[in-house]
């Protein structure tokens, strides 16, 4: 009977490892596409109660923006996140600038034409909010949106979250 235990429980276990591929130290690359965190569950289909705030609705090509990341209202927590900038007349086009100087962060390389296009993070620590900067890329001319995936625990997330419009000229 344990044998019996046992191979079963190894057989689910390797059968279901696949499936749940959220990382407490980041998103995984395999994100980078969908924004889904891999965690084997699906997104919640309600409003997000977190937002993505730029700093200024306009900035200037190859200029830095501060992105705050943050609840609509308090207490709300959220222990992950992965955020990518688009061109919003184009997002099929992929990931647009790069990040850096993320507070409780770390950059990520997303598919598309630049490194760092993409910010997670470190740790599933509860977080108040998350400052990012991003670097709008030099000769574009256009609007950014800003999409992010909230994860507040490994069954409660919501994915591509969008933020207000940048215009970059």
């Amino acid at each position: 009977m344990f044998k019996y235990v046992c191979l079963s429980l190894c057989l689910y276990l390797a059968l279901n490892a696949n499936g749940i591929q959220g990382s407490p130290i980041g998103a995984p690359r395999l994100a980078c596409g969908d924004m889904v965190p891999q965690h084997g569950v699906d997104a919640q289909t309600s409003a997000s109660p977190f937002v993505t705030t730029p700093a200024s609705t306009s900035i200037a090509q190859g200029a830095t923006l501060t992105l705050t990341l943050a609840p609509i209202s308090a207490p709300s927590m959220f222990r992950g996140y992965l955020v990518i900038g688009f061109d919003n007349a184009n997002q099929a086009a992929g990931p647009i600038g790069t990040f850096s100087a993320i507070s409780d962060g770390q950059t990520l390389d997303c598919p598309g034409v630049n490194l760092m296009n993409a910010a997670t993070h470190i740790n599933n620590a509860d977080k108040t909010s998350v400052t990012v900067q991003w670097t709008a890329p030099a000769g574009f001319v256009g609007t950014v949106l800003f999409k992010t995936t909230y994860v507040q625990d490994v069954a409660t997330f919501w994915v591509a979250t969008p933020s207000a419009l940048v215009t970059v000229a």
